[in-house]
């Protein structure tokens, strides 16, 4: 499910909070860097707008196009059985860009 992942490729960070409810309640969060990263996002990418909020899946989708990424099933997003386990309300995922990108 998921892709290989090299220090310095373009990435964007989606965080999906409320994961103990169910996936109609989930929210989801982008941003350019890793939360807490002191790295600043490249500038050969669109920027991704710092907190871009998503309420759906779908609607998730329609901004990870936008950002240049191809956006990985619904499932990947899920939280693994250990941290249903410990109980976590937001996970984070990583989503890479397309090498193929062109910003408008």
């Amino acid at each position: 499910m998921g892709t290989d992942y090299t220090p310095d490729a373009p990435v964007v960070w989606v965080r999906v909070a409320g994961v103990q409810n169910s996936r109609r309640q989930w929210t989801y969060t982008l941003t350019e860097d890793n939360p807490g990263s002191s790295k600043n996002g490249t500038l050969r990418y669109r920027p991704t707008p710092t907190g871009k909020l998503c309420h759906s899946y779908a609607e998730l989708c329609v901004w990870l196009y936008t950002y240049g990424c191809a956006p990985p099933p619904p499932d990947y997003f899920a939280p693994t059985h250990e941290e249903m386990d410990e109980g976590i309300e937001s996970i984070l995922r990583r989503v890479m860009r397309s090498r193929y990108y062109r910003p408008i």
